[in-house]
């Protein structure tokens, strides 16, 4: 029985000793982070949540400065309300960033804009900086 014990000792430990810091960590932004620079860590995820006139034909258009530093995982629209089928209403539409666990810096810029308008100028504009080290 002793043995038993000791063996689920090592075995919690074990796996609270791998717990530490190598678990990603999220850090969540919206449209304030404008104009600003944010500093974060090796294996940290960016979530950056944007109001959309989807149902005007508008769009977010995001690029990446350097995407050896962070890459656009994946996009995710929602009515930002709950229910969903509101004429007029706005969507969140969620962006999912992650970088390759290397330290570098970036520019993220995202214009919201048909995209069948080609010489109309964007009507909302989101630029911020990313300092990964």
């Amino acid at each position: 029985m002793k043995k038993y014990y000791s063996t689920l000792t090592v075995i919690v430990c074990f796996l609270f000793g791998c717990s530490g810091s190598s678990m990603p960590t999220e850090t969540q932004l919206n449209s304030s982070i404008n104009g600003k620079s944010i500093t974060i860590d090796p294996n940290n995820k960016l979530i950056l949540k944007l109001d959309v006139h989807a149902d005007g034909g508008y769009n977010w258009v995001c690029q990446v400065s350097d995407t050896n530093v962070i890459k656009k995982d994946s996009t995710h629209f929602a009515p930002k309300n709950g229910g969903g089928n509101m004429v007029g209403g706005m969507s969140l539409e969620t962006f999912f960033f992650s970088n390759n666990k290397s330290s570098g810096k970036c520019n993220i810029t995202l214009i919201e804009q048909r995209s069948w308008e080609k010489n109309i100028p964007p009507i909302n504009t989101v630029q911020f900086h990313v300092l990964v080290k």
